[in-house]
């Protein structure tokens, strides 16, 4: 007993040693590479491929979260399905967005798994969608009965912000055993690992972010300074002697063909 405890300290041991080691070479290094990303389209496809590959998953898709609280489809792919949707070159994604609360009574929309992360901010690891009690998988039943597909494994994270907030969701389908190819249920050891990686994936959106308002408040900046420049010159050149020499000719012009008019003389032949 003494010796099978001693191999369970071990096991436990290699494993932390092994999470700290994915965690300062793998995970910390995809989220800077993230971070120094310029192309948001890009940017969200580097989540997900990321994010797949670390997992050696099958499939995955990116929500994020709208103003209007729903989740929409960002980027989707799948390599057994050949499946890129979104992202830089893929089209675009034919799903209408997750609505995370019910349109009549307000209700929280906690069947939906991508909802349910969202709302809560909780991560969710399945190991088998078909016997997953409490979500609603008939959408992912559906697409499998259309392409012959079989969904089984799934992990959902959601992507906080500094302050908590959740930017969206990744979603990892059918997590595949590196030697066999089988599919397998996303362990503890993938979902601290995502999770780790969900924070550096949301500051890298949110960065992104902040950088877009930036500009879009310098460019507002640099229009309004150009108009006030507009309107200096404008100014200047009515404020001169010359304008309103010109206005004064221009003046008495109008006012000699409305006299003309009242009249009723004929306009002066040319």
């Amino acid at each position: 007993m003494p010796q099978e405890a001693d191999n369970s300290v071990y096991r436990e041991l290699d494993k932390e040693h092994k999470r700290t080691d994915e965690l300062l070479h793998v995970v910390i290094p995809i989220g800077v590479a993230l971070s120094t990303e310029q192309d948001f389209n890009r940017l969200l496809e580097k989540i997900i491929l990321e994010a797949r590959s670390f997992c050696n998953a099958d499939g995955g898709t990116l929500y994020l979260r709208t103003p209007d609280d729903h989740l929409r489809f960002v980027v989707m792919s799948n390599a057994s399905l050949n499946i890129a949707l979104g992202g830089t070159n893929g089209p675009d994604i034919p799903f209408s967005p997750l609505p995370l609360h019910d349109a009549i009574t307000g209700e929280p929309n906690n069947r939906n798994v991508a909802c349910y992360v969202a709302l809560s901010g909780a991560s969710i690891s399945i190991a088998d969608v078909y016997e997953a009690a409490g979500f609603n998988f008939s959408g992912a039943m559906e697409f499998d009965r259309k392409t012959g597909y079989r969904t089984k494994s799934c992990l959902a994270i959601p992507l906080k912000n500094s302050l908590g907030r959740v930017l969206g969701v990744l979603q990892l389908i059918n997590a595949q055993d590196p030697d066999t190819g089988q599919v397998i249920p996303f362990d503890s050891f993938l979902q601290q690992m995502m999770e780790s990686f969900s924070l550096l994936a949301a500051a890298a959106l949110e960065a992104y972010s902040r950088e877009q308002d930036l500009k879009e408040q310098i460019e507002k900046l640099r229009i309004e300074i150009d108009e006030v420049k507009r309107q200096k010159l404008v100014s200047e050149i009515v404020d001169t002697d010359f304008f309103r020499d010109l206005q004064a000719k221009a003046d008495a012009v109008r006012l000699g063909r409305r006299q003309r008019r009242a009249r009723g003389d004929k306009p002066p032949e040319v």
